[in-house]
């Protein structure tokens, strides 16, 4: 993979909607076939980096004229 590549998947913008996607994926596997603690220990693990790069993606925020800011 080229070092380009590399950077464009560690973006963010782009690693939270991946994220999102594959913790929706085995949370339905987890409904719908098998329930088991291995699966549930995935779905935690999927969701602590969901959180981590759901956190990533708000430090990307900036100040934009005409919104409100919380005082």
């Amino acid at each position: 993979m080229s070092c380009e590549e590399i950077a464009e998947k560690l973006d963010p913008a782009l690693r939270l909607p991946r994220q999102a996607e594959h913790y929706s994926q085995i949370v339905g596997h987890f409904l719908a076939v098998k329930n088991s603690k291995e699966i549930a220990g995935a779905i935690q693990a999927h969701f602590n980096r969901l959180h981590v790069y759901h956190k990533e993606l708000l430090g990307l925020a900036v100040d934009v004229e005409g919104d409100e800011t919380e005082k």
